[in-house]
């Protein structure tokens, strides 16, 4: 009885951890699932995250949302945006998707946990982004 519970155990856990894209078979799906307009769950920011390509490069780019009236945020003279968008790659290693992002301080591999028409899922813990996809669609 201990190992059937064991073994229900290990088998929900690891279900856990597996990807949820019953879509894509290929990143050339992904990328085309991915591609598009996101907002980011528990952002305070009045921001839209355009996610573009060209060719293989990947670029996400931070747009303030024009359909919304501004928020008022503080900000500081002396704050100077260095980059406005980033690099990113969808790769496959293993039966698993990553989306690796990359600016001009740092590089980021994570596995995309949930991809479909209105989420877009990816990191673990503290490194867990959720983006759901804005309304309007150009």
């Amino acid at each position: 009885m201990k190992r059937l519970f064991c073994a229900i155990f290990l088998l929900s856990f690891f279900n856990s951890l597996s990807q949820n894209l019953t879509c894509c078979k290929t990143i050339s799906e992904v990328k085309s699932l991915v591609e598009g307009d996101w907002k980011l769950e528990g952002d305070s920011k009045n921001v839209v995250y355009r996610f573009s390509f060209s060719g293989d490069k990947g670029f996400i780019e931070v747009l303030k949302e024009m359909n919304l009236p501004p928020k008022a945020e503080k900000t500081r003279e002396d704050d100077i945006i260095i980059n406005d968008h980033e690099i990113f790659k969808i790769s496959l290693k293993k039966q698993t998707y990553f989306i690796e992002i990359q600016s001009l301080t740092y590089t980021v591999i994570e596995q995309i946990l949930v991809l479909n028409e209105s989420n877009f899922i990816y990191g673990n813990k503290n490194s867990k982004r959720i983006f759901t996809r804005d309304r309007i669609k150009k």
